[in-house]
């Protein structure tokens, strides 16, 4: 495997950044395309791993796997580099969209660049389970990765997938448990239990300081720091899960945003590259400007990025046991239903036209056939989309 920089590490994330529309599963599809296929800086296994976890903790899901890639790639200078590379390309886009919307009143139109994406997305996405599927070694794994799907598909909903995620490492356990498999981690039990009790009592202290944060009479630019990251360690799910808690929390009860502000600030998220959560760079702008902009969005993504860092550790040193390499083979089983289902959902927003059929075509083409990078088709398919559609 090659040497991986730091300038590597930020560049690629950059880009990847600045093209990873449609949610959390589709960034990760894009991630495995880059890293995993082309460029094979990462294994898939490393991958999947990240993404377990994630499901498993707060903050936004997306940007926690990136941090634990990084991670993986070199140590927390990469999951630095990794982290500021996935969020600046949509936090300038943010800031920018939101001047011109609270300068002239609506959002810039940009659907046109949307529609030509989404189907290339949605091949991106189902190229890459495509992939994960064939690797799945046994009937029964498939099973698993065939239920996980079809109930996100009819379901959905984090609470789902959550107990998806533990269901299946459960099943996983008592399913593909050997006598032959790698001995736990050199590293003494006790050094383990040290790194996961330090995450534990770091996630009770920075809730418990952050929350406080919001006193009576602090400076805006203190509310909107704590406030957000409050909020990133205390919501689980995905964006589209607890955009409710956000609407009652920014709408009602602080009074920051009218509901009509607050539905056109997710749709400027969705309409970007990167997490949902970068709303948060839409709201600090309407409090503080540029400044609260910054603010509210270190605040909503770097809590959480440090906590999945301080869990990585402790992953890194019990995934070589017996119990461990069970549980995560029922594990990354879910997580292939889970990404058709994703692929699927994110298909039920396209227009149908004839146009997308075709961008759809074209991009699962080129991307399970030849290979190509998931940055050029996504930039391609947003040219012809603000061209064709």
């Amino acid at each position: 495997m090659k040497s991986n920089t730091l300038g590597y590490i930020f560049w690629t994330f950059l880009k990847l950044g600045a093209t990873a529309f449609g949610g959390y599963m589709s960034l990760v599809a894009i991630v495995k395309r880059q890293l995993v296929d082309i460029d094979h800086r990462l294994e898939e296994e490393e991958l999947l791993d990240g993404v377990s976890l994630a499901s498993m903790l707060p903050g936004p899901m997306a940007v926690n796997v990136i941090a634990y890639v990084g991670y993986c790639l070199r140590g927390v200078g990469g999951a630095v580099m990794a982290f500021l590379g996935i969020i600046l390309p949509s936090f300038f886009l943010v800031l920018a969209l939101s001047w011109g919307y609270f300068q002239y009143g609506n959002i810039p139109a940009v659907k046109n660049i949307f529609q030509g994406i989404m189907p290339t997305i949605t091949a991106l996405i189902l190229t890459v389970g495509i992939g994960m599927a064939k690797k799945l070694k046994s009937r029964v794994q498939g099973g698993i990765a065939l239920l996980s799907g079809v109930l996100l598909w009819f379901w959905g909903g984090f609470t789902l997938t959550l107990g998806l995620i533990v269901c299946s490492g459960v099943a996983g356990y008592f399913l593909f448990r050997t006598s032959d498999a790698h001995s736990l981690s050199d590293r003494p039990k006790v050094e383990q239990r040290h790194w996961l009790f330090s995450g534990i009592i770091l996630f009770l202290l920075l809730c418990l300081l952050l929350w406080g944060g919001r006193w009576l009479g602090a400076p805006l630019d203190v509310q909107l720091l704590t406030t957000f990251s409050g909020i990133s360690l205390t919501l689980f799910g995905g964006g589209y899960v607890v955009i409710p808690a956000l609407h009652e929390l920014f709408v009602d009860q602080l009074s920051w945003l009218n509901a009509s502000e607050f539905a056109d600030g997710i749709a400027i998220g969705q309409i970007t590259p990167g997490p949902i959560f970068i709303t948060a760079a839409f709201i600090g702008y309407k409090m503080a400007g540029i400044g609260g902009a910054f603010l509210a969005t270190a605040g909503m993504f770097t809590p959480p990025a440090v906590l999945m860092v301080v869990l990585s550790r402790f992953m890194t040193q019990v995934k070589q046991s017996a119990f461990w390499l069970a549980v995560m083979k029922g594990i990354r089983a879910a997580v292939v239903g889970m990404i058709f289902a994703s692929g699927l959902t994110i298909g039920q927003t396209i227009a149908p036209s004839v146009l997308s059929v075709l961008l759809f075509l074209a991009a699962f083409i080129l991307s399970y056939k030849y290979n190509v990078s998931p940055v050029y088709l996504i930039l391609g398919s947003g040219i012809a989309g603000f061209l064709l559609f």
